[in-house]
């Protein structure tokens, strides 16, 4: 059985609907990422879930159980929010072990439960310290221990990592990763950031405009992603898109001399991700001439626009690969490795191969 069914959930603001018609199954010890940019509604799908807010329509199931009408206290649902939520007059400890007091728990089993929590998050030399006194890390890591104390069915995250400096923000993604692997619990995380999804879910919802646009593993996702949006959406730089027309052979990549090898009677976009682009030739390569624009270095890459004449596409380089602005570069890429799009609806098409003999 399925941990978590959401089916045909919808959400209207009066005339504007934020929700329309998410349909997702989570199973036990999964961690799902719910992704996309401000506005697309995963922190509405999130209160949902737990019970903050109210679907227009469809229902909401944990463990065999609708959630409708259901009060957030009654679900058996923890979360923890970007803003930390602790109490600030209160110890570490009884922040943590605060759900514990209010349901009624025994004060024995309250401490050694919190003291467990504390040692699994390594913030138990903490425990009689305030809120006040800790660092936005170790903060965190109190809002995390008082959803983990409760051993509920399901964890929710919404945005948890965003107040973080980027060095925390590294250090709590492995805490974080390194807690679901040892653990196996279920969890709902909201964020925007593509590389918080990427190295933490097992599978990312990619959200726009209230639906779910790809659904899929992380790699499912980068690889193969669904719609034009998922392509250009994860990744950074984002994928390459260049119309394509056709031509005896394949599809005349616009504004180059490159052709794709394949069979296709209509244009298409053909997206490259830059990491895929390189300036050694090889076997069976599709190669792409240009001039260098603009030279970024990131410290372990970098990152060349090439200018194409009536557009530009991005490449990441290894850092020891020196160009200059104004050199002329050719780019040599695999074409297993290209995506097709309709330029229209924006969805992923399959390339046939050429046919010979």
């Amino acid at each position: 059985m399925s941990t978590l069914d959401i089916r045909g959930i919808t959400k209207s603001f009066g005339t504007t609907q934020t929700l329309k018609g998410i349909d997702l199954t989570l199973e036990q010890g999964e961690f799902l990422v719910l992704l996309g940019a401000s506005g697309c509604g995963k922190s509405t799908l999130l209160g949902m879930i737990s019970g903050l807010g109210t679907p227009t329509s469809g229902d909401i199931v944990l463990d065999g159980r609708s959630l409708n009408g259901v009060h957030p206290k009654d679900r058996d649902i923890a979360m923890v929010f970007q803003s930390y939520a602790l109490y600030p007059n209160l110890s570490v400890a009884r922040n943590i072990g605060f759900g514990l007091e209010m349901r009624g728990a025994p004060r024995a089993a309250r401490e050694a439960a919190v003291q467990d929590t504390a040692r699994v998050l390594k913030i138990d030399h903490l425990l009689d310290r305030k809120p006040g006194d800790l660092s936005g890390g170790q903060r965190q890591r109190v809002a995390i221990g008082r959803a983990l104390v409760r051993k509920p069915r399901l964890f929710l995250f919404d945005e948890p990592l965003s107040n973080l400096d980027a060095k925390l923000r590294m250090e709590m993604r492995s805490e974080l990763k390194r807690l679901h692997q040892t653990l196996g619990v279920t969890v709902v995380y909201v964020t925007h950031d593509q590389i918080e999804a990427m190295t933490l879910a097992s599978r990312i919802a990619v959200m726009q405009g209230g639906r779910i646009e790809q659904l899929g593993t992380p790699e499912d996702i980068y690889d193969r992603p669904a719609t034009r949006f998922v392509a250009e959406f994860m990744g950074a730089p984002p994928m390459n898109m260049l119309p394509a027309t056709p031509v005896p052979g394949g599809l005349a990549l616009d504004g180059t001399d490159a052709v794709l090898p394949c069979t296709s009677a209509a244009p298409l976009l053909i997206g490259l991700r830059p990491e895929a682009l390189k300036l050694a030739p090889a076997a069976g390569a599709m190669a792409v001439s240009g001039t260098v624009d603009l030279v970024e270095l990131t410290g372990p890459e970098r990152i060349v626009t090439v200018d194409l004449g009536a557009r530009t596409i991005a490449a990441t380089l290894p850092a020891d690969q020196r160009v200059g602005r104004g050199q002329p570069v050719t780019l040599y890429t695999d074409p297993a490795r290209a995506s097709a799009f309709d330029p229209d609806s924006g969805r992923r098409v399959t390339l046939a191969p050429v046919v010979t003999g």
